[in-house]
């Protein structure tokens, strides 16, 4: 399709113009960095377009995202000027892996287009709240942009992903309506490039102690790369394959109510082992199943990157998922730097380049410029869903930490500089984007205690389970690598000791107690972080100019460091949650499921790898352990690819009917007359109108106009102000008057109201009727203050703005 095509020579334009600046920041990766330009450039250009708008330099308009684009091509050209032989070396050398990149990423993207154009309804769920917030940022002349669900402020949410679509759409020039479709696609896109080159970058990086080598790209690296994309973007959990064996009539009633999934029915109800229920692939999303003491249901979500673009919301984790992947290709780098000389063609400096302080910081970081890049990378997680970036600062801090104890520096050294480095990181990362943060409120509230609720431990399975194994297997060959290389690691460090001996306390106490999930988590994750300290133990006599020999390579230890962040992440959400306007666990282990997904998913990709490169080393019973386990990994992903495939073609109803990206064609088929008033209020509505409609419940079709035109009405979903602001004051305080709009007969009461809220347009439609139900005389009083400028069916749209009646003649 020709929007397609337009989309995707946009993006590759962003690319290109980035292509020098990811390669100066991740020349440490095999990769050079260059399957990430797409995220670099996405990046750098919408931060300076948001930035120079935010601060009023600039307009919200095409010509000045142009204008963007030249200043980031500027620091590219920059780039090229004093690195242009050593950066064609590298893109000479690494053209094969960055060719399979761009056809992967192409694939990806009209692929899900595709399955898109068959499911592409903005409707349902929160697209309705994600298609507004698009539509204000493009309405709005400045930033933050307008809030369309509370008229006279801005929006109150991490909100950047919806500045880099409305960018592109208004780059584009196509309809928001289509590119809302197109993002979605995109994002997976993005997803399934990041997660390959990390997964592809830690493979071939294991495999040398000094300098990078640009060798030929071999298979392994490559199945490695894939591997990571399936398990991260791709791979369903288990709950599918049990959906599958209920609906082909297997199971007993007693399984499906001891696996207890919400919403799941004990009997099969459909043939050919297809499940028939037409939401049943959303039950995989709420897997675990918490109660209360009573036995009530309490609501947890545990959504997957998979089903995440499967539904089709662009919510800011979703939009968020690429850019964690790359701040983990951005710490793998500063692992790297450190821990191999020389891997990206400059020696370490000696001079400092900000006196003591960039003594210090190095060899993380060559140059305040590289600091306030990386800040710049790692900032923008706060921006794009604030949960992702503490985390993502722990990851450099234990990252750095481990990479400088390898290289054999003291105790003292090793933890002042990698704190010092996280906390330089998390300043800029929060000064970079302090016009957000000024703006921004939170129903935070602190930290909760979870008390009696614990996760059973069949449930966490069905979520985690295939990482699980996997890990396992991680373990285990870590293990035998480092016992087999005793002259590397001669002991067990002893803070590698103490994790160890800690994590398997508090697993005998979780034991004890009866909380499986906690104790597993303790296990695997207590283990995993001791063995990556024991794998990156500096052997004796290691300097700084060279690589220490250490038992583990720098990936292994890095994969091990992932697998320990999902567990611990996974396994809090047993203790303490983050109070908020729902006061349950429920956004916790939304948020911390999530993250824990994309970290365990890629240390699993590793796991694979790294346990089928050490059959040459192993003796039978080895490789009859290893073909065992692989077995099971294998068994156990055909498994959650079930979910994956059954549930794209259930979710497409099965690739009938006529494709479209368009996601409001629905509308103008089922309804006209809303769908032409939306059209007539995009093509005569001028900047900075302000419209009333009735406002609804969350997840309801009230408040459509609002998010299918970007013009805020007075109250939108009242539950999700009171989630963004913390606070129901305000759209409490707002409910009442608009309520005495549509229903009092007082002219006088009426005018005063609509003066007080800056209201241009009274919409009335079939919603507004069915919940106020005015009265002649009130509707007598709306047609004495204001004409009627549309009128269709029972649609009624009400102006105050002076000239503007007549301009539409009703059928």
């Amino acid at each position: 399709m020709l929007v397609v095509i337009v989309w995707w020579v946009a993006l590759d334009l962003i690319a290109l113009l980035a292509l020098p600046i990811a390669w100066r920041l991740l020349r440490p990766l095999p990769d050079r960095g260059l399957v990430l330009a797409r995220l670099i450039g996405l990046l750098l250009s919408a931060y300076l377009f948001w930035l120079l708008v935010s601060l009023g330099i600039l307009h919200n308009t095409r010509a000045n995202i142009l204008a963007v684009l030249l200043l980031v091509g500027g620091a590219s050209f920059l780039v090229v000027r004093r690195h242009g032989t050593a950066l064609w070396a590298d893109l000479t050398a690494q053209r094969t892996v960055w060719l399979i990149g761009e056809i992967l990423f192409g694939l990806a993207l009209c692929t899900f287009c595709l399955f898109r154009a068959y499911n592409p309804d903005i409707a349902a769920t929160e697209k309705p709240m994600e298609f507004g917030f698009i539509n204000a940022t493009l309405r709005s002349r400045t930033f933050p942009p307008n809030d369309p669900w509370l008229s006279g402020y801005s929006i109150s949410y991490y909100y950047f992903g919806y500045v880099m679509i409305a960018m592109l759409t208004r780059l584009t020039g196509l309809p928001s309506s289509v590119t809302f479709n197109l993002a979605g696609a995109t994002w997976f896109a993005l997803t399934v490039v990041a997660s390959f080159s990390l997964a592809y970058n830690l493979a071939k990086a294991s495999e040398v102690r000094q300098a990078v080598r640009m060798g030929a790209v071999r298979l392994g690296h490559l199945l490695a790369g894939l591997l990571g994309a399936f398990f991260v973007a791709l791979m369903g959990n288990l709950e599918g394959i049990f959906e599958i064996v209920r609906a082909c009539g297997w199971g007993t009633p007693g399984l499906w109510a001891w696996l207890d999934i919400k919403g799941m029915p004990l009997a099969a109800s459909s043939v050919p082992c297809l499940p028939d229920d037409p939401w049943w692939w959303w039950r995989a999303s709420r897997v675990i199943h918490d109660k209360d003491a009573l036995g009530n249901s309490i609501e947890v979500i545990d959504e997957f990157p998979f089903f995440s673009f499967l539904l089709g919301d662009n919510h800011p984790h979703v939009l968020a998922l690429p850019f964690v992947l790359l701040a983990l290709s951005v710490v793998l780098a500063l692992l790297l730097k450190i821990t191999t000389p020389g891997v990206d063609g400059h020696s370490p400096s000696r001079k400092g380049w900000w006196g003591s302080w960039g003594r210090m910081l190095e060899p993380m970081a060559e140059g305040p410029y590289e600091v306030l890049l990386i800040a710049l990378v790692l900032g923008a997680l706060g921006f794009l869903n604030t949960w992702d970036y503490p985390i993502a600062l722990g990851m450099v801090i234990v990252a750095c930490a481990l990479g400088l104890y390898r290289t054999g520096r003291p105790t003292g050294d090793w933890l002042q500089k990698s704190l010092l480095l996280g906390l330089v990181l998390g300043i800029l990362g929060v000064l970079l984007y302090a016009p957000f943060y000024v703006s921004f409120r939170s129903q935070a509230g602190g930290i909760g205690w979870v008390g009696a609720i614990k996760t059973r431990w069949h449930q966490y399975v069905l979520m985690f389970g295939v990482f699980l194994w996997a890990i396992l297997g991680l373990a285990l060959y870590s293990l035998r690598e480092i016992l087999r290389q005793r002259g590397a690691a001669p002991r067990l460090p002893s803070l590698g000791m103490a994790i160890g001996l800690g994590a398997g306390a508090a697993a005998l106490l979780f034991i004890g107690r009866g909380w499986w999930t906690a104790a597993l988590t303790a296990v695997l994750g207590g283990g995993a972080l001791a063995l990556a300290i024991w794998g990156c133990a500096p052997a004796r006599g290691g300097t700084l100019d060279e690589a220490p020999r250490s038992a583990l390579s720098a990936s292994a230890c890095f994969a091990l460091l992932m697998a320990a962040g999902g567990l611990a992440l996974t396994g809090s959400v047993e203790f303490l949650f983050l109070r908020d306007s729902f006061g349950t666990r429920m956004n916790t282990v939304f948020k911390f499921y999530y993250q824990g997904w994309a970290l365990m998913g890629l240390a699993s990709a590793y796991a694979a790898y790294g346990v089928w490169r050490s059959a040459a080393r192993a003796n039978w019973v080895g490789r009859m352990l290893r073909g065992v386990w692989s077995l099971v990994l294998v068994g156990l992903a055909l498994c959650g690819a079930s979910y994956t495939l059954v549930a794209t073609y259930s979710k497409a109803d099965g690739f009938r009917g006529t494709p479209t990206l368009d996601g409001t064609r629905y509308v103008a088929r089922y309804r006209p007359a809303e769908y032409e008033a939306i059209r007539w209020l995009q093509a005569h509505a001028a900047e900075g109108a302000v419209m009333l409609e009735a406002p609804g419940g969350s997840y309801t079709e009230y408040n459509w106009v609002s998010a299918h035109t970007g013009i805020p009405t007075v109250l939108g979903w009242g539950g999700h102000e009171l989630q963004w602001r913390g606070s129901y004051d305000e759209p409490g305080r707002r409910e009442g008057a608009i309520a005495l709009i549509y229903q009092s007969p007082d002219e006088k009461q009426t005018l005063a109201l609509l003066e007080a809220y800056g209201i241009d347009y009274v919409y009335l439609g079939p919603l507004e009727r069915a919940k106020y139900h005015p009265s002649p005389a009130a509707l007598q009083k709306l047609d004495r203050l204001m004409p009627r400028v549309f009128e269709k069916d029972e649609i009624v749209i009400y102006s105050r703005v002076p000239g503007i009646a007549g301009r539409f003649a009703p059928e």
